[in-house]
């Protein structure tokens, strides 16, 4: 009995370590044409996302915060390129992750905080 109480508390801790990716949108260009640049750097950001009346990673109740994340995620790149002096940043992934954890206070409020994770990356440019 102690042994599947020990292999149960093992699951239970690695499956809160565990993150579920449910979104991901990469390579997006938000400009028509790109001058010649040079590659000064990269970026990694966590961008902490609070949504309300939906499914944590998922839909929510008629679209009321499905854009929460668009101003916090678009700041966050600004600041990495302010950071390094540049003009763009090219190759932006954005994954859209809930870990065990935000499933489990979006099921604790009944859907009322859908809270998140988005994962930001890319490349820094200067153009020449």
């Amino acid at each position: 009995m102690k042994r599947v109480l020990r292999v149960a508390v093992i699951l239970g801790v690695l499956m809160a370590m565990a993150s579920c990716t449910t979104f991901k949108l990469s390579g997006i260009q938000v400009t028509k044409t790109i001058p010649s640049y040079q590659t000064v750097g990269e970026f990694e950001i966590k961008v902490p996302i609070m949504e309300f009346l939906g499914s944590a990673g998922g839909a929510n109740i008629a679209n009321m915060t499905a854009d929460a994340m668009d101003v916090k995620i678009y700041d966050a790149i600004q600041r990495e390129i302010s950071k390094f002096t540049a003009d763009a940043a090219v190759n932006v992934t954005v994954e859209y992750q809930v870990t065990l954890v935000n499933a489990i206070i979006n099921g604790v409020t009944g859907a009322i905080l859908a809270p998140a994770t988005a994962l930001v990356s890319g490349v820094i440019v200067k153009y020449q």
